[in-house]
């Protein structure tokens, strides 16, 4: 099997369509908090892959200037930190449905999943220049 690397804007787009979903799934089953909850903890993970997404072209461009040094290294945690501190408060003090928050959180996994799946696929497909010998 070919493997092709999905595109981060395909995960996120999957991640929305995936957390509106949910959303109105919980809604209907639930509860509107646990529905809140759910759109919040989705809008979180689409905030957390732009923002690593951001925190890696940094990186690389340390990098290329000759040396990562700490700031490079102290980046990606600092970065991770910051999105546990803001759903800890998040959960916290606007006491969001915990439940509702982590299946939005979960989206995105679905979401990899599935775009994964998907770029493999399409690079499964055989083109006409692939079948000559």
């Amino acid at each position: 099997m070919n493997w092709r690397t999905p595109a981060l804007g395909a995960i996120q787009r999957t991640t929305a369509l995936l957390t509106v979903t949910f959303a109105i799934l919980i809604l209907a089953a639930d509860s509107r908090a646990a529905a809140f909850g759910c759109l919040a903890g989705g809008a979180l993970m689409i905030a957390n892959l732009a923002a690593l997404t951001l925190v890696g072209r940094a990186i690389i461009a340390l990098a290329q200037g000759g040396g990562v040094g700490t700031a490079g290294v102290i980046l990606a945690p600092l970065k991770m930190l910051v999105f546990i501190v803001l759903a800890y408060f998040l959960i916290t003090t606007t006491h969001l449905d915990p439940a509702g928050f982590m299946a939005g959180a979960l989206t995105q996994f679905v979401a990899i999943f599935i775009e994964t799946w998907r770029a493999s696929t399409r690079g499964a497909l055989v083109r006409p220049e692939d079948q000559q010998a």
